[in-house]
């Protein structure tokens, strides 16, 4: 049996200069482990909640419900039967894109009903406990791809204190795909496979025509910002509304104006409708009337 060969790093650019993420070694994952150990024994003791304990957290504050575990089945059997009817064949390609495009839909929705609980459990003694174990081993390991220097020289506290950077946020993805092997989560997925052997996507699954033009889910098309664009030419596209109908740069409607007509049919003057905007004067200001002031009662004792 052959066996995948698997990488020892990732390299990855920002702003011209190249940077890598590389495997830990045995010393960093001990280490990264009792680091994870103690995280976990101060969330406990702080009273944080155990995974164990979401699910009523959840129902207590009204994020789960049991129409929400409903309609979370029902999109997990709904997506298992479509991806029975794309294995099985034996229909028409368009039925097949329909049923593939549902069942992305479907994911999205059962990951959005999940948010609540996602967001929980990172604030769990386990989350917070794995989130501390990947920072030491991300920091440990991101190192520039020349020298292989490390790129937080003081370690996790560096990366705490710069985790917003793009280097950080970039290589936050390349790391946690190195050690998990999920690049290609993607394309492991039925729907995702079925419409790009049918070429019905490109290579980072978006939807396209059979030219290859970027598209929505209901084939029209669109630029690379989401912008609804008709071509006019193989090279050149106009925007349009969702209609189609032909916009300006400023996203006004590209057309020729014709006069209103009249009850008869005739057109009509626009410029006798026009109304000359006198500027009103001023109010003038009224002169305030001098008062003597009212003595207060500590004044008269």
């Amino acid at each position: 049996m052959s066996k995948k060969k698997v990488a020892d790093k990732r390299t990855f650019e920002v702003g011209g200069d190249l940077y890598a993420v590389r495997r830990p070694n045995m010393g960093e994952l001990v280490k990264a482990n009792e680091i994870r150990r103690k995280t976990f024994n101060e969330e406990l003791e702080a009273g944080s909640l155990l995974r164990d304990q979401l699910e009523g957290e959840l129902r207590k504050r009204k994020l789960w419900s049991d129409d929400r575990e409903a309609r979370y089945q029902e999109l997990r059997r709904d997506i298992i039967d479509m991806e029975y009817s794309l294995a099985k064949g034996g229909i028409k390609l368009s039925q097949g894109k329909d049923i593939a495009l549902k069942m992305i839909k479907s994911r999205n929705e059962m990951v959005e009903l999940l948010s609540s609980r996602t967001e929980l459990d990172s604030n769990s003694c386990e989350g917070k406990a794995d989130a501390a174990r990947f920072n030491y081993l991300f920091a440990s390991c991101l190192v520039y791809d020349e020298t292989g220097e490390p790129y937080f020289p003081g370690g996790m506290n560096d990366y705490l204190l710069n985790q917003d950077s793009e280097v950080s946020l970039v290589g936050a993805s390349e790391f946690f795909h190195l050690i998990s092997d999920t690049e290609d989560v993607d394309s492991r997925l039925p729907e995702n496979q079925f419409l790009r052997k049918f070429n019905f996507v490109n290579d980072s699954y978006q939807l396209v025509d059979k030219s290859g033009r970027l598209t929505d889910d209901k084939g029209r098309h669109i630029d690379e910002y989401g912008n609804f664009i008709k071509w006019v030419s193989d090279t050149e596209s106009v925007f349009v509304d969702s209609e189609g109908r032909e916009l300006t740069d400023s996203g006004e409607f590209n057309v020729e104006a014709s006069p209103f007509l009249d009850d008869d049919g005739n057109p009509v003057d626009e410029a006798s409708f026009a109304t000359e905007v006198k500027e009103e004067p001023k109010p003038k200001q009224k002169r305030k009337r001098r008062t003597s002031k009212k003595p207060s009662v500590s004044e008269t004792t």
